[in-house]
């Protein structure tokens, strides 16, 4: 045929068989070509040219390459019994391993070392859940009856946090990183047990915003330094860790749930508390908290939601008519992932929320005792690491965030 070389091109790797082409390179350099547009397409045009397109930067081949070798999870927790035999040899759960040692020691460093807080060694079991099935609630406690006693596991130990910070005077805040436990269905924003960053500190919300922010900021800057390579890897980029410590330095923007809903595009972005019980408010779908997300440029706190949508143990805001919560989420990858909220500082006004919320009193009264003998006003807030993880990763599973999976209906080993 005359043709100085042969082109190769290979199709059909999305399904199940792949073919060669081969194309004769027929003209020599310099010859006149057909008047085609010289620049990359990613989606294909329908035509090949052997004519020399506009040299790619090397940011561009670099980015390529990266998204070509992308590291993912292979969803082994789909397989209980050969997970533990997968994930041992899968990349993915290796840098997961290292990336999990670097958020515990982290914690540890923002806690201890720039805030002074204690660490708070707690118990996994209670009699005094902190998500119970109140009109709002969308969590289920686990109740399980260890040696004969009728108990729950720990949905949270924010009560704990609450009690100890009361045993040391002047302490400005307590800490830990324990695992919760969850009774509904998991999926990919949910987990039946998951790792919980909480603390709670002498003042009112915005306080505890200030510390949130200082703590994602710390964590992030931590993942950023020791892990970037991995990072880039399983994201593909680095850019949304580098825009969120630019946008932590000043305080992140706050919108509160009636502005949201003014301003989300559908009706599917949120819904009632209750359905078709309008009395008890209205609260955002995942669906909604991405828009939201999107819209204000990575991250976002929701703030005084409807009361009723949320624990009985955030304060009221003043003037509300109990109709709004001093709570605060905020909303980041994924959508909420850390929750945030100012406490009642009174015994009457806890009596009051449970009450309001339909809570029966008995196994709370310790919690509304101990505001009479060391009276505090006091904040606190919890996130789910594994969500904030799916967010450094730009990941879409929390379930893949897991080396020991422990899901509702599946038996892992070890």
């Amino acid at each position: 045929m005359g043709a100085r070389g042969v082109a190769l091109m290979f199709e059909g790797f999305e399904i199940d068989y792949a073919h060669a082409k081969l194309i004769p390179l027929v003209t020599k350099p310099g010859d006149m070509l057909p008047a085609v547009p010289l620049e990359f397409c990613p989606i294909y045009p329908g035509y090949l040219t052997s004519a020399d397109g506009r040299p790619a930067s090397a940011e561009a081949l670099k980015d390529i390459h990266t998204k070509m070798t992308k590291t993912t999870p292979s969803r082994t927790w789909e397989q209980p019994q050969s997970h533990s035999t997968l994930a041992i040899k899968s990349q993915w759960y290796r840098n997961l391993f290292q990336i999990q040692n670097t958020l515990f020691h982290s914690t540890v460093e923002y806690f201890s070392n720039k805030c002074k807080y204690a660490y708070a060694l707690t118990p996994i079991t209670t009699d005094t859940i902190s998500s119970p099935m109140g009109l709002g609630s969308d969590s289920e406690p686990v109740f399980v009856n260890i040696l004969g006693q009728d108990v729950y596991l720990a949905d949270s130990m924010q009560f704990a946090l609450e009690y100890v910070l009361r045993f040391q005077e002047g302490l400005p805040g307590t800490y830990y990183l324990s695992p919760s436990f969850r009774g509904e269905d998991p999926d990919a924003t949910h987990l039946n047990q998951f790792y919980h960053i909480e603390c709670e500190l002498l003042g009112d919300m915005d306080e505890a915003i200030k510390i949130a922010e200082g703590f994602v900021a710390h964590m992030t800057q931590a993942m950023l330094r020791n892990h970037s390579k991995i990072i880039e890897s399983s994201a593909g980029t680095l850019s949304h860790v580098q825009a969120m410590l630019k946008q932590l330095e000043e305080p992140l923007p706050r919108v509160t749930l009636d502005q949201a809903i003014t301003v989300l595009p559908s009706a599917d972005c949120f819904e009632w508390v209750q359905e078709g019980q309008p009395q008890f408010g209205r609260k955002l779908t995942r669906k909604g908290e991405r828009v939201l997300i999107e819209k204000y440029g990575g991250a976002v706190w929701l703030t005084e939601m409807d009361h009723l949508g949320v624990p009985f143990y955030q304060a009221y805001v003043e003037g509300s008519d109990r109709k709004k919560a001093k709570a605060a989420d905020l909303l980041l990858g994924l959508g909420e992932t850390l929750g945030l909220g100012e406490r009642h500082s009174t015994p009457e006004m806890v009596q009051e929320a449970l009450r309001h919320h339909a809570v029966p009193e008995e196994t709370y009264e310790w919690y509304m005792n101990m505001r009479q003998i060391i009276p505090l006003s006091t904040s606190g807030w919890g996130m789910g690491t594994e969500r904030y993880l799916c967010w450094l990763l730009q990941h879409n599973d929390v379930r893949d965030m897991q080396i020991i999976p422990r899901l509702k209906g599946k038996k892992y080993m070890p």
